[in-house]
């Protein structure tokens, strides 16, 4: 199933329920205000940096909350892939700390 935007909102083997969600997140703008949180992460992160992984995003965005680490892991991981269909960032193919490295393109 894909949405208005011709974006795939959940793999082909997921239950209904997370087409549903992903239906959700898109009518209350929930992604794309996500989109755009991971997006400032990784511009500001790239005034240091060349290169990064959804790790290093996930501290860019949790920088003085620990706590949220994890969430903010999460976060910026499931939103690189829409990030890079818009042409905003590409893998390098790149490997490091268990993580898959971008740039932004």
């Amino acid at each position: 199933m894909k949405t208005l935007f011709d974006r795939p909102i959940a793999h082909t083997n997921d239950p209904q329920t997370s087409y549903a969600a992903g239906d959700r997140m898109i009518r209350t703008g929930a992604l794309s205000k996500q989109e755009r949180q991971v997006f400032k992460a990784i511009k500001d992160y790239m005034y240091i940096h060349i290169d990064f992984t959804a790790k290093d995003i996930a501290g860019m965005m949790s920088v003085g909350r620990i706590a949220e680490y994890q969430e903010n892991y999460f976060k910026a991981s499931r939103r690189f892939s829409g990030l890079n269909r818009n042409g905003l960032i590409e893998r390098t193919g790149e490997r490091r700390d268990d993580c898959c490295v971008w740039r932004m393109t």
